[in-house]
């Protein structure tokens, strides 16, 4: 894994240093302990509390509800399995397993005492506590005390550390220090000017060296000698506690006067007075990002590698409030301060120059070097000639000079200066002054600022609106059209462009006659600049009234030649300093022959190195606190489960954390399975969903840090959205079910209904053939008897004949009169189907005829359907009866198929068929009757007959139409109709 670690280059004054206190939302500012676990949480251990930081939100653990809340954490440490373990004052040691359960360690679970000091954490997954009664070492949930039994001089044991080669060294209040040999402790004494001082912090460095912080200082245990420091030596205080190592080796001291670096052999001090939150550091902390984190008594501070580097008094500046700045011809840097004189910086140290060295004035308004390399510096007092780093002449207005104030300063490329002062223009030239009378009437305004070219000598703002130009020995006049003065210049003769800063009006690029204004509201960052500089890479670096902040040059030139709607700007800064860059000198911002930026401030100087920016490559971590359901938090713990209900509302709240920028941090984030995109969250810290589907989904989320590196790995939140009860995929099979059973259940209760009512019909059928048998059959009977009784005593004679004949129609009657009976009461069983029940009329039917019959009778039951089967048979047995008694045939032919939910009945004879004149003289062959009875059944009747081929008769019953009344009725031609 990569290290990243602070630039040792820089003081601790140049790092970016941010505060955090209760002001920022820290509410418990006391902080004792820190750490950094491996999902990228820093955790504070606070004088009530244990508190959760994610770069932007402090966070009580369990909110007050933890059996820590109220304690001081002394301690913090994270073993190999991912458990954090808290080591307290009065709630003994804790153990917080990564899905958020807790643990506790205190004398009832076998600890002498519940004031634990420090958590130490080895390799093999056990643990150390230092308490005041023993060293506890905790294996796998089971508490081993040592005490000096085992070897330890006391049992009031502070502080511990494991060294490279896995032994564990151990201090106390009252007997110094000892080492693991074994499994028994060995004393090692001090350094003789350490003995008997009390020990505070231990650190085992990387390379097998233990440092030991005291109250008498810092000292070591190397293999042969001994390294101590003290006030003597350049520590800020002798009483140090608290010690963390870099990556680097760097070794980090706290103290009670502040931090102290120790790298190399060299010390480098932040104090209170630098910008620390407070004097006495009780904690120290050095991240994954390389970042050093102290905890004092009043707060939580940072400290980064900014890409601006300030150099300030802490450096060894004369002043932070500087003036103009300019590199020399031998490459010194020359910065010039508002009120303590003029500094030349080699790179390593500042040599001043001020009025005690002959300055006119410890004001430094303007700075310029001509071609012999002597530098000009303008004051508030008047003008100087430096050479070789001291003062060679100084010119005042009874030398000449136009104004007492010299703002800006021009050499131009016949090697003459240019004296811009409160009261107009001058020159320099052979040792005398000379007044210049500008293009404009403003001959007597202060001159803001300078520049020119070769082929232009001087571009000249005379504090109004306006532009001087002097080219070919003569000034010109040109309006800019803009309400603030124009204060400095950036030529591009290649391009024939002049950009220029203003004091109110934006940027101004003036190229080929055309003025184009850029301002804030088109994307630039402010609208007061006061220098501008251009690096390698084709960028823009302005200093403003905000600070310093970058712009393409390509985007500028796209956006002033209309091709594009707006620019963006990137502001730097350097932690919690947002400097302003000063205004009112010349020049205020600097390009030094290394590429390096110099920049003007009111709280130093500061530099940037455009070609070697220092970038955050480390990949931020992203972690998922929580997801709020309906307003219920809970913990991403596992597949959740979410109720159909719940759905309505969720809100996903995730974390970056890289603590370089943590506000510049930004967010993607894709609900897998609903989401087909990434979306784009900016720096909000939340995602919200409302009335999702049912189905399982999958939340991810990445982070990209403020240098744009992506997370290595997304966070991931499983969770199950559950359907409701008409969303189940069973839902709609089991109610189709449910409707098929209804269904199915109500044709049964119908078809036990019609089976009621046929079995009611067939018993009133039955009543009525009783009655019609013991009736009118009887009495039909007893009359035929009787008048073959009279016909038997008679004498031959047309009367006797005539009464023959009325006993044969008597008989007739009688036989028919039996048939209906036997169709109202059928001598089979209720299980004979209707092909049956045809078949058996039709044979009684032609009974001792002369006549065939042919048979193509297929199985047909109707017995659902006792109405249709009734009016059939007795439509059959009519055209049987008409085929016997009218038609002479020799053949009957009956049919009966049933096709789907069609039955078709044709009865088919060979006799003398009948015409319209026949059917009229004929109507007793009944077929008005089976017409009658075909429509009570919804049945299509049809009657062909002709001579040559006799008669037809055709039934056709649809079964799904058998209810209607009217039916499917089957058209006849007209022409077979009898």
């Amino acid at each position: 894994m990569q290290a990243f670690a602070l630039d040792p280059a820089k003081s601790m004054s140049q790092y970016a240093h941010r505060i955090w206190s209760q002001e920022e939302g820290l509410f418990q500012p006391t902080i004792y302990s820190l750490l950094q676990t491996h999902d990228g949480l820093i955790w504070l251990g606070t004088q009530d509390s244990l508190i959760r930081f994610d770069g932007i939100h402090f966070r009580e653990f369990d909110e007050g509800q933890s059996v820590l809340h109220g304690s001081l954490i002394r301690s913090l440490a994270e073993d190999r399995y991912g458990n954090l373990w808290v080591g307290s004052l009065g709630s003994g040691l804790v153990r917080i397993s990564p899905d958020g359960q807790v643990k506790q360690f205190s004398t009832q679970q076998g600890l002498k005492s519940s004031s634990v000091f420090k958590v130490i954490p080895m390799p093999d997954g056990s643990v150390w506590a230092c308490t005041s009664d023993g060293l506890v070492r905790i294996t796998k949930g089971r508490v081993q005390i040592i005490t000096t039994a085992q070897g330890l001089p006391t049992n009031r044991i502070r502080t511990a550390c494991v060294a490279s080669d896995g032994s564990l060294w151990v201090a106390g209040l009252d007997f110094g220090l000892s080492h693991q040999v074994g499994s028994r402790f060995v004393s090692v004494p001090l350094p003789s000017a350490f003995r008997g001082s009390s020990i505070e912090a231990l650190q085992c460095s990387s390379d097998g060296v233990i440092w030991i912080g005291t109250v008498s200082g810092l000292t070591s245990i190397p293999v042969q000698t001994a390294n101590s420091y003290t006030t003597a030596s350049g520590l800020p205080d002798d009483e140090v506690s608290a010690l963390a190592e870099g990556p680097d080796g760097t070794l980090w001291i706290g103290t009670n006067d502040g931090i102290t670096r120790l790298k190399n052999g060299e010390l480098s001090v932040y104090r209170p007075r630098d910008g620390l939150s407070h004097s006495q550091v009780l904690a120290l902390l050095v991240d994954r990002e390389g970042d050093l984190w102290a905890g004092t008594k009043n707060g939580l501070d940072q400290f980064a590698d900014g890409k601006v580097t300030p150099f300030t008094m802490n450096e060894g500046l004369l002043s932070n409030d500087v003036g103009p700045v300019l590199e020399d011809k031998s490459g010194h840097l020359c910065i010039g301060t508002r009120d303590k004189g003029l500094d030349f910086f080699d790179g390593r140290r500042f040599q001043a120059l001020t009025t005690r060295q002959g300055l006119t004035s410890d004001s430094i308004l303007s700075l310029a070097v001509n071609a012999a390399g002597d530098l000009w510096v303008g004051t508030t007092g008047g003008l100087n000639l430096v050479r070789d780093g001291k003062v060679a002449a100084s010119y005042r207005a009874k030398d000449g000079l136009l104004g007492r104030e010299v703002r800006s300063l021009f050499v131009d490329s016949e090697d003459t200066l240019w004296i811009g002062t409160d009261h107009g223009l001058e020159q320099w030239i052979a040792g005398r002054f000379r007044v210049v009378q500008p293009g404009s009437n403003a001959s007597h305004n202060p001159v803001l600022a300078m520049s020119g070219d070769r082929g232009v000598r001087l571009f000249a703002s005379l504090g109004d609106s306006s532009l001087d130009i002097f080219r070919d020995n003569r000034f010109s006049f040109h309006s800019l059209a803009t309400t603030h003065a124009v204060d400095c210049f950036l030529l591009d003769p290649a391009q024939h462009t002049i950009w220029m800063g203003t004091l109110g009006s934006g940027l101004l690029r003036w190229k080929n006659g055309i003025i184009s204004h850029l301002y804030v509201k088109d994307g630039l960052y402010d609208n007061r600049i006061y220098g501008i500089l251009r690096d390698d890479k084709s960028n823009f670096w302005i200093a403003s009234s905000k600070g310093i902040f970058r712009v393409s040059e390509k985007e500028i030139e796209d956006f002033a030649d209309g091709k594009r709607q707006s620019v963006t700007s990137l502001p730097f800064s350097t932690g919690q300093l947002r400097f302003e860059c000063q205004a009112g000198v010349q020049p205020a911002a600097w390009r030094a022959k290394d590429g390096r930026l110099w920049f003007s401030t009111t709280t130093g100087v500061v530099v940037v190195n455009p070609n070697h920016l220092q970038s955050n490559q480390a990949p931020p971590p992203v972690k998922i606190f929580s997801i709020v359901v309906d307003g219920e938090r809970t913990q991403p713990v596992g597949v959740l489960h979410i109720k159909p209900r719940q759905a309505n509302n969720l809100e996903i709240r995730y974390a970056g954390l890289s603590f370089v920028s943590p506000e510049k941090v930004t967010f993607r984030y894709r609900l897998e399975g609903y989401d087909r995109a990434w979306i784009d969250a900016g720096n909000r810290r939340e995602a919200f969903y409302t009335n999702l589907p049912p189905g399982p989904f999958n939340f991810v989320v990445e982070a990209r840090n403020s240098d744009g590196v992506w997370s290595s790995q997304p966070a991931a939140l499983a969770f199950v959205v559950e359907p409701r009860l008409y969303q189940r995929r069973w839902f709609f099979p089991a109610l189709a079910l449910l409707i098929g059973l209804l269904v199915f259940a109500g044709l049964r209760l119908r078809i036990r209904r019609l089976k009621q009512r046929f079995s009611l019909v067939l018993a009133e059928r039955n009543r009525i053939a009783r009655e019609l048998h013991d009736t009118l059959l009887q009495g039909l009977s007893g009359i035929t008897m009787q008048m073959q009784a009279l016909w038997t005593k008679l004498p031959h004679s047309p009367e006797k004949e005539f009464l023959g004949s009325i006993i044969g129609d008597a008989g007739r009657c009688s036989r028919e009169a039996r048939q209906s009976l036997w169709g109202l009461r059928s001598k089979e069983s209720r299980e004979s189907s209707f092909s049956q029940k045809l078949s058996v009329m039709a044979r009684q039917s032609i009974a001792a005829r002369h006549i065939s019959l042919s048979e193509q009778i297929e199985p047909v039951d109707l017995s659902t359907f006792p109405d249709a089967e009734y009016q059939m048979l007795r439509i059959a047995r009519e055209a049987i009866t008409n085929t016997l008694k009218h038609a002479g045939a020799l053949h009957l032919t009956i049919k009966l198929r049933q096709t789907g939910d069609v039955v078709s009945l044709a009865i088919e004879d060979d006799g003398f068929g009948f015409s319209g004149t026949d059917k009229a003289r004929h109507g007793h062959f009944g077929m008005q009757g089976m017409r009658e009875r075909a429509a009570e059944i919804g049945a299509d009747l049809s009657i062909a007959s002709s001579a040559a081929e006799g008669t037809r008769v055709s039934v056709y019953l649809s079964l799904s139409q058998k209810s209607s009344p009217e039916g499917n009725h089957r058209p006849v031609d007209a022409h077979q109709t009898k």
